[in-house]
């Protein structure tokens, strides 16, 4: 290729100009020009109005012979992306510049950001796209159930809100679709892709993923009902060969051992409140958390376990619980549970010791069989049958989304579920 026509971005103090197969687009840094505060205004007044509601409720009739081959292949792609830890936000960011487009056709959907205020980074041709996200398109994608993202928004992801423009030359790290992203980007400003069918179509793939989740989540909590009783063995085994044969087996671990107290409190054989699942990647400390998995007595967190899966060797998330119990004064008992056996050398003992004297907390470290024990010591067997069953149907009905309140999964759980789809089925036949 020759090297004056190969795509490059040239970067100067007030601009920054892109080339690719030929074209030149100058994009100037500074306060928005009124041009680009009458689209954001377009915008906001047609959001306001009810489009997205106006969409959703459209899409049954529309006609989607209008959305080209290749449209449809970038968009089919970007959504398979998605997995347990990525391409959510690429998604949802797509479908906001989808509607900026359809909404606006002039507005550049490579500019994120715009601002008329002195001090704040902003392209002249610019829209708050963050702004935009959190009052219409994230509760939007929440709302309907169409997409499992962050409340706060997709710019909650970092590397989308670095200050350049969206293009292949786009240097932030990223994770997920990130090349079918930008292909939708680069079809959009250049002409290629029509806005308003290929917006109607991304709604219409997360409508159809988000009712075939519904259907897999109806047949397995269904599923529950036809599996002869659980006892306490059966489902430990049960749950263990779910979490260690699933896809990201550490965030299927952590539920499960929340789903074990979720059961204990359901049938009253603890007087603790259990406190709700928290986000994937969630900083504990940053929340306040002590660990994933917490009982209060009122406003005051008492037991707190952290689910450690593949991490055997606890000496620095020792150190690590020392500082959260710190802040944390009413925590009796707070422990790791790991899902395989411990490595407990000496200095891991000693430092074990070390701070439960010096916090005053009991510190307990178990795999995941002798917490299990631990909990359940003082049940009559009668009693553990029904929490066995009942620890099922919680993972179960965690994982289809049916307990919300106290088990909110953001992340897809259409593979999780599958899995366990698959393990009941096989309990039936």
């Amino acid at each position: 290729m020759n090297k004056k026509n190969e795509i490059h971005l040239d970067v100067y103090k007030n601009r920054s100009e892109l080339h690719y197969d030929g074209a030149h687009v100058v994009f100037m840094e500074g306060k928005t020009n009124d041009a680009a505060i009458k689209r954001y205004a377009t915008l906001k007044n047609t959001l306001d109005n009810g489009f997205l509601e106006k969409l959703f409720n459209d899409n049954l009739e529309y006609d989607f012979s209008k959305v080209s081959d290749n449209t449809k292949r970038l968009l089919v792609n970007l959504v398979d992306g998605i997995t347990s830890e990525t391409g959510r936000a690429l998604v949802g960011l797509t479908f906001l510049q989808l509607t900026i487009k359809t909404i606006v056709p002039k507005q550049s959907i490579r500019l994120h950001k715009g601002s008329t205020r002195k001090g704040s980074f902003s392209w002249v041709d610019g829209v708050p796209m963050r702004v935009l996200d959190n009052t219409y398109n994230t509760p939007f994608l929440r709302e309907k159930g169409l997409l499992n993202i962050n409340k706060d928004g997709v710019m909650m992801t970092r590397s989308l809100a670095e200050n350049y423009p969206y293009s292949q030359l786009f240097k932030a790290e990223m994770r997920g679709p990130f090349a079918e992203w930008i292909n939708i980007v680069d079809a959009l400003e250049d002409g290629s892709m029509i806005p308003e069918p290929a917006l109607h179509f991304l709604l219409s793939i997360l409508i159809n993923r988000s009712n075939r989740f519904e259907t897999l989540a109806d047949n397995t909590c269904e599923l529950l009902y036809k599996v002869p009783s659980f006892t306490l063995k059966s489902s430990e085994s049960f749950l263990s060969t779910f979490f260690n044969t699933t896809h990201y087996s550490a965030r299927a671990f952590e539920v499960v051992i929340h789903g074990l107290m979720q059961a204990m409190c359901k049938l009253g054989y603890t007087d603790l409140d259990l406190v709700p699942l928290s986000q994937m990647r969630s900083a504990n400390k940053k929340h306040g958390n002590v660990g994933d998995i917490e009982l209060k007595d009122g406003k005051v967190i008492v037991e707190s376990w952290d689910a450690k899966f593949g991490k055997p060797y606890l000496y620095e998330e020792l150190s690590e619980l020392r500082d959260k119990l710190e802040s944390n004064a009413g925590v009796q008992v707070a422990g790791f549970v790991v899902d395989s056996n411990l490595m407990l050398k000496p200095e891991v003992i000693e430092r074990q010791n070390d701070f439960s004297a010096l916090t005053n907390v009991e510190i307990l470290l178990f795999n995941f069989n002798d917490w299990l024990k631990y909990q359940t010591e003082d049940l009559s067997p009668v009693q553990k049958n029904l929490l066995a069953t009942e620890w099922v149907r919680a993972v179960v009905e965690t994982f289809a989304r049916r307990r919300y309140d106290v088990a909110p999964l953001d992340e897809p759980c259409e593979n999780w579920l599958q899995d366990l789809n698959r393990l009941l089925s096989a309990l039936v036949k």
